[in-house]
């Protein structure tokens, strides 16, 4: 049967808010655009972020601290460009949306701040609580599919980038062509690939195959962030307990109700403090018993709302927690306009690596990213000429990980992908598990190995820890890995070093 061919001036994959973000910037611009997505609008991760947007729009406030409070969680491998862009062009944003009467909490005039771990400001701006994402998507959803310039495809999975003289200039969808001037990749990360996460279903890297399959360059993917607080109830889902619950007051408690650590350490080192607790002393909880009821649940309607039907009081019960895999800092790698290696395609949001994360994010700056970063690829690729694209001077790896392959443990067949990844690629790694996960993942088929295997050789290579890479076999941060490990189809990873 004939393929159908729709033709437009950019072509976006992914309805989260940086998909969204990057089509009406460019309807903006006068562009059209054809935006895709592989199930409903409001699916992803986007819609299911409970923390809020950070931005420097209080009056004891500005991006000078909000960069200082990223690069200090970053543990060194923030590209400070990026952070630049982020914070000041953040905080206009967020101003814009405020204005345009997006419900965030408090209104325009007064809005709510809210603190969380790793900032040294209230900046916090949450909706409905701990409905941000929710509200923020569904804002922009309602501004696209009214836009005249945007038309969106739900149900519509990329499958394939199209490439035309080594330019990517369109994405296929069954027997439907998407052609047009560039293409922005919006597909969010990878923690799905955990069996214990955060992320719905459909966050297992797609879009990375995408960007590998046309050429592109990965980088950071061994950066992987653990929320400290997910529900831990057998037969329900690690639901997330937003961090806005710690700002507010709520403790980390053990079965006695006593505190047995601070609840504002950056997520790395809670995630840490909290899988070390639960292996050697038993459960750990989250508690907002001392706090006010009625302050709690006014405050935190969804969430309670949803524990509730699971049968939990969020303002009276302890709730057993335990980390899951949440955010991906690693991605395509992209440069502050969201180019790629790849003329042509463009990356924002959680599946690019622009290094403003970091090795570990600070909390609530991920949906600002998208909001930036995600405006800020449409409008390169609608002003680039056809050749454009990012160029990064890499080195050979700085030294070689040494790691000798052991012969798999005998239980390890009888595992799920999922829980080889939470056993052996968690918040605490070693070189001999990593060695063997990466030889017995070498040997299993389909595209969720083959990503969990890049994953986990990258996580074997960087002989350190940094951030959310935890190595328990060498401690120590190295200066010699201060910079990101990029892998590219059909090249050895090579090394590209972090300067100020």
């Amino acid at each position: 049967m004939q393929q159908q061919r729709l033709t437009g001036d950019l072509i976006v994959v992914g309805s989260g808010v940086a998909g969204l973000s990057a089509a009406l910037a460019a309807a903006e611009a006068g562009a059209r655009v054809h935006l895709l997505t592989a199930g409903p609008v409001m699916a992803g991760s986007s819609p299911r972020a409970q923390g809020g947007v950070a931005a420097a729009v209080g009056a004891d406030d500005s991006p000078a601290l909000h960069a200082r409070d990223t690069l200090a969680v970053g543990a060194g491998l923030n590209d400070p460009r990026a952070v630049g862009v982020l914070v000041e062009e953040g905080r206009s944003v967020v101003r814009r949306l405020l204005a345009d009467g997006v419900p965030f909490d408090g209104g325009a005039l007064h809005p709510e701040l809210g603190l969380e771990a790793g900032h040294a400001r209230r900046r916090i701006l949450h909706a409905g609580g701990g409905a941000t994402g929710q509200a923020l998507t569904a804002a922009l959803v309602a501004r696209a599919v009214e836009h005249l310039n945007v038309s969106v495809h739900a149900h519509t999975p990329a499958e394939e980038l199209l490439l035309r003289d080594g330019r990517v200039v369109g994405v296929r969808s069954g027997r439907r062509r998407f052609e047009g001037r560039a293409v922005v990749l919006a597909t969010g990360g990878y923690a799905a690939l955990w069996g214990r996460t955060t992320n719905g279903p459909e966050s297992r890297g797609s879009g990375l195959a995408l960007a590998w399959a046309a050429g592109a360059s990965l980088a950071d993917l061994e950066f992987v962030q653990f929320h400290p607080t997910a529900l831990a109830l057998p037969g329900r889902p690690a639901f997330l307990l937003t961090e806005a619950l710690r700002g507010e007051g709520a403790q980390v408690v053990d079965a006695t109700g006593q505190p047995v650590v601070d609840p504002l350490l950056p997520r790395d080192r809670l995630a840490r403090a909290l899988a070390r607790r639960l292996r050697e002393h038993g459960p750990v909880f989250l508690s907002l018993r001392h706090l006010d009821p009625a302050f709690v649940r006014a405050r935190f309607p969804n969430i309670a709302a949803q524990l509730a039907a699971w049968g939990l009081d969020l303002a009276r019960d302890s709730l057993p927690i335990a980390p899951a895999a949440h955010y991906c800092m690693g991605g395509v790698r992209t440069d502050t306009d969201g180019r790629t290696d790849v003329p042509g395609l463009y990356a924002a949001g959680e599946v690019a690596c622009t290094g403003a994360q970091g090795a570990n994010r600070l909390a609530s700056n991920s949906l600002l990213e998208c909001l930036v970063f995600g405006a800020r690829a449409a409008r390169a690729a609608l002003r680039d000429p056809a050749d454009r694209a990012a160029v990064w001077h890499t080195v050979p790896l700085p030294i070689d990980a040494g790691t000798v392959v052991t012969a798999s443990a005998p239980d390890d067949d009888a595992l799920s992908l999922g829980e080889r990844l939470d056993r052996d690629l968690s918040v605490e790694r070693d070189g001999p598990r990593l060695a063997r996960l990466v030889a017995d993942l070498g040997a299993r088929p389909g595209h969720d190995a083959w990503l969990a295997g890049l994953v986990a050789r990258a996580a074997l290579l960087r002989t350190e820890t940094r951030g959310a890479h935890y190595r328990t076999d060498a401690p120590e941060t190295k200066p010699t890995w201060r910079g990101r490990i990029h892998w590219r189809r059909g090249v050895e990873p090579r090394f590209e070093e972090v300067t100020a």
